[in-house]
């Protein structure tokens, strides 16, 4: 079975897309009661997404891991994607392609932008002799920008040798060369794979990012120096360092922390921790620390938003639910969580505060109108898969996200409708650059966005790579229609 991976932000491993092993959970009836609860207590009503043509609920984690957030929030899909893998793996090696077909259509109808899935939904129309099913799939893949190459799979034996797979196939290969706009900005020395929050600070004309194992927040210059602005100590309280936000206009920085076994000093005594830290922008004081309410779940906060007002978002990096801080008002409320997703990775609010938008890497964005308190998935064109977000920033109507996990790796802009709801153009701005190995969060600063390009590449590297792409890069995709294709195909008269 061909090896796509996916991982999410809370955890640097490369784990497989959906893969048998079981993130911390402790899951308790009155805990499941308590976070369904949770869903309805911002009285939002969320909504089924519409679904983009050619499919539009995205995907993230891995089966288990989607198992385990589910279970957490007692909200169980009818059928469980762990159970649908195992089915479609047994399958495959009994040599039932009939089997294994049904299990990845069942796989791609529930998170319909996990590459695998269509991948495997190709491999059995061939082996199954339905060539003309299988093509469809490979232009579904091809129109989404996928990179991948089905000569390298045996099982594609019987769809080959034909004008349409040769021409699909060709594309999707030409789809994975490094292209579009992206430039190294500076190297900071030290595990890649430790550095999970970025954001940009005008104030000081620098990034500041943050560091999981010492919970140390750096301000980097654009030659890489950098300085240590907090450490964590007992004095302010900090564990691991999972968010950033900088919040120029009510001078305040914004610090999401978790208390995890990378942290360095962890103890045992710690437990499972978390809390949105709040300190004074110019100063570093320590103004106030909002803690997570403790409870039985696991729980990893992550990305952090911050209106003009100064709402504060903070999304759970292993559950579907994010947090708000009211401003003038102490503590961290649960804001909005929904049954149809499995964790979020990002955040971001419009500078009204008047939409929120959060990512999903198996299930796509999911959107919240904050003034008529609903909320649905973003949908958009064929071109849109939104597997595997690491980042979203929001822009004057544009939505800015890296993607890992799958082929290529890139960072793309979506041009929304008038609307916000849905994707209008699909815009790539950097594709499978030479340093992305599984890039990460990122930042908007002035006419840039600035991420980490290399996560995965371990700790053998030279250091943890920042690229910097411009927000005008690129220019938007274009499906190509069925019938144009089939006329291209179409044998010249001589």
């Amino acid at each position: 079975m061909a090896d796509l991976r996916l991982k999410s932000r809370h955890d640097r491993n490369k784990n497989r897309l959906f893969q048998d092993h079981d993130m911390p959970t402790k899951s308790t009836a009155g805990a499941a009661l308590a976070l369904l609860a949770l869903s309805l207590s911002a009285s939002l009503n969320a909504q089924q997404a519409a679904p983009a043509p050619g499919g539009a609920e995205p995907s993230r984690q891995t089966a288990a891991a989607q198992n385990a957030a589910t279970q957490q929030s007692g909200l169980l899909p009818s059928e469980d994607a762990g159970k649908l893998e195992a089915e479609s793996r047994q399958a495959y090696e009994d040599g039932e392609y009939l089997r294994f077909y049904i299990a990845n259509m069942k796989l791609h109808k529930m998170l319909p932008y996990v590459p695998q899935y269509m991948y495997n939904i190709v491999r059995a129309c061939a082996l199954l002799e339905k060539p003309n099913t299988a093509y469809h799939y490979m232009l579904k893949m091809q129109q989404q920008g996928l990179a991948y190459n089905f000569n390298e799979t045996e099982d594609s034996q019987n769809i080959r040798n034909t004008q349409a797979y040769d021409y699909i196939n060709n594309m999707m290969i030409e789809a994975g060369n490094p292209a579009g706009d992206g430039t190294v900005a500076m190297t900071l020395a030290g595990d890649p794979a430790d550095f999970q929050a970025i954001a940009w600070d005008a104030s000081r004309d620098r990034l500041l990012v943050g560091t999981l194992n010492e919970g140390t927040v750096l301000a980097a210059d654009a030659n890489g120096n950098s300085e240590v602005l907090l450490q964590a100590d007992s004095e302010n309280g900090l564990w691991s360092v999972n968010g950033l936000a900088v919040d120029p206009g009510n001078n305040r920085l914004w610090v999401s922390s978790s208390s995890t076994p990378r942290f360095a000093a962890h103890s045992d005594a710690d437990g499972n921790r978390n809390a949105l830290f709040e300190f004074e922008l110019d100063s570093l004081g320590l103004v106030a620390r909002h803690d997570l309410p403790n409870d039985t779940l696991y729980h990893e906060l992550g990305g952090i938003s911050v209106s003009d007002d100064g709402h504060v978002y903070v999304v759970d990096n292993v559950m579907p639910v994010i947090y708000r801080k009211r401003p003038q008002q102490a503590g961290l409320e649960p804001f909005v969580g929904s049954r149809g997703l499995v964790a979020f990775t990002d955040v971001a609010v419009t500078p009204d505060n008047s939409r929120l938008y959060a990512s999903d890497p198996a299930t796509g964005i999911f959107t919240v109108d904050l003034t008529a308190e609903s909320a649905t998935m973003v949908s958009g064109p064929e071109t849109l898969n939104l597997a595997g977000i690491q980042s979203l920033e929001y822009v004057d109507d544009k939505l800015f996200i890296v993607q890992a996990g799958f082929r290529p790796e890139r960072v793309m802009r979506l041009e929304l409708e008038p609307n916000r709801l849905a994707v209008a153009n699909v815009v790539p701005m950097a594709i499978a650059l030479e340093a992305f190995d599984w890039p990460g969060a990122g930042t908007v600063a002035d006419t840039d966005i600035y991420y980490f390009a290399n996560a995965g590449a371990g700790e053998g590297a030279a250091g943890s790579v920042i690229m910097r792409t411009r927000l005008d890069a690129g220019s938007a995709t274009n499906a190509i229609d069925i019938e144009d294709l089939q006329n291209m195909l179409k044998p010249q008269d001589q």
